[in-house]
């Protein structure tokens, strides 16, 4: 397809990083580059929290603004990606840089799984985020915070969170969720079922439709792909297709859009 007004940046989110081994959009990426789209994906901390990561996204974003000499971006992130991202637009003087944010399974009205996390004794949810920091450092994260980031992403921090990062008037706006069958991999099973309990709502395996929700939603993905799938975390290059064609989709919605 012909390229879209200005280029799509790719967000990661939570748990996510553009490491070798561990590329966020594996697959994904690429194929849309294939189409003949513009394409960065951003390599924020894994673990950080919203602020130090909006912080990071805005050095990526105007350094890819001056590589295409141009003036704004078109953004699709994923994610706990889409938070850092509205607090970039809204807290950090970037909204004259961002044409349009369409967020995927981004917890807009915050986490369960948070709030269990936090529920756990203080001692054994510290022991928890100490070891995901250290393996976050190993992955090039700036400045890992997990225990911080949990405690962001609970339901009453993200309507404070809310309340304070309106919308810009000139960014537009849109979401889509994603649900996810009961998995027979014991290894994708138990998230699943851990994220059902939390959420108490369809679930992607780590964030519900409900909390999905944000600005234009435009429903849920076809398909029920899980919420790493979403992001190329696992999957052949050949059972990614299909994510990549939800991803061109998107981008082909975004030109007829003028962006």
């Amino acid at each position: 397809m012909e390229k879209t007004k200005y280029p799509i940046v790719l967000v990661h989110g939570m748990m996510v990083k553009d490491f070798p081994f561990y590329p966020a959009f594996r697959h994904i990426a690429d194929f849309l580059r294939e189409q003949g789209l513009t394409v960065y994906v951003t390599d924020q901390d894994g673990v950080g929290t919203i602020a130090g990561n909006a912080g990071q996204l805005k050095d990526e974003i105007l350094q890819i603004l001056t590589k295409e000499n141009c003036d704004k971006v078109n953004i699709i992130a994923h994610s706990k990606g889409g938070l850092d991202t509205r607090c970039m637009i809204s807290h950090l003087n970037m909204e004259k840089h961002v044409a349009s944010l369409t967020t995927l399974s981004t917890p807009h009205h915050g986490s369960g799984l948070s709030a269990k996390l936090l529920k756990m004794p203080g001692f054994l949810a510290k022991t928890v985020a100490f070891f995901f920091d250290i393996f976050y450092r190993m992955l090039r994260d700036q400045h890992p915070d997990t225990l911080t980031l949990a405690q962001e992403l609970t339901a009453e921090a993200m309507e404070a969170f809310n309340a304070s990062t309106p919308n810009a008037p000139s960014v537009y706006y849109q979401s889509y969720s994603s649900t996810s069958p009961r998995k027979k991999a014991f290894l994708r099973y138990i998230p699943y079922e851990i994220s059902r309990y939390c959420e108490q709502d369809d679930t992607d395996g780590m964030v519900s439709v409900s909390s999905s929700q944000w600005g234009d939603y435009r429903g849920s993905m076809e398909g029920q792909v899980d919420h790493f799938k979403m992001v190329g975390v696992y999957g052949t290059k050949k059972s990614l297709v299909g994510v990549g064609l939800f991803y061109l989709h998107i981008a082909h919605q975004l030109k007829q859009m003028g962006f």
